[in-house]
């Protein structure tokens, strides 16, 4: 097992891990008895716990990642939606959740989640520069707050109300999100 093969082996085995036993108790010597190498292989490229575990949740949520050009907003977010639906969906994005809400007390593991937030915030970075390239924002607007209110409605609907995200929903939510709740005729 040599370079790649290695990598994924010891991020697959470090998420194994987080997700029976959490951020506190895992242990390096764990990750490499499951993943099939010796420990200084982890510690060669990921010198302390937090870096490796950073890696580990940064490399489920790098499928997470969808820059769809569809020529307006309402399309890219429809686009952004399903894909967000999906991966929160996912084994992978239901086990990060979990962990999320296990470890909210942990400093350490709050630090590598706040990395992860930063980085995920600048995943609809082309799709809000496209969009202000065709006008379709209204000056002042702070485009991120867009998609940061999409996640959270889309968490609501599978989390909290334990139901799925069809496109009928997926619809209105995008068409709240850029028209607002008031009549066309209604918006001065």
């Amino acid at each position: 097992m040599r370079g790649e093969p290695v990598v994924r082996g010891v991020l697959e085995a470090t998420l194994e891990e987080l997700s029976i036993i959490g951020y506190g108790a895992l242990r390096i010597d764990d990750v490499a008895a499951r993943a099939g190498v010796n420990k200084t292989t982890i510690y060669r490229r990921w010198p302390t716990k937090q870096e490796l575990v950073g890696a580990a949740l940064r490399s489920v949520t790098v499928d997470w990642i969808v820059q769809p050009d569809t020529g307006s907003l309402r399309g890219d977010l429809l686009e952004v939606g399903r894909h967000m639906a999906a991966a929160m969906s996912s084994a992978g994005g239901q086990a990060l959740r979990r962990i999320l809400i296990a470890e909210e007390r942990n400093p350490e593991f709050m630090a590598i989640a706040s990395q992860l937030r930063e980085s995920m915030d600048a995943l609809p970075l082309p799709v809000i520069d496209a969009a202000r390239a065709r006008g379709e924002f209204a000056p002042g607007f702070e485009a991120a707050r867009l998609f940061r209110f999409l996640a959270g409605i889309l968490q609501h609907r599978l989390f909290m109300e334990g139901r799925d995200i069809d496109d009928d929903f997926l619809h209105q939510v995008v068409d709240l999100l850029l028209f607002g709740a008031l009549s066309p005729d209604k918006r001065k």
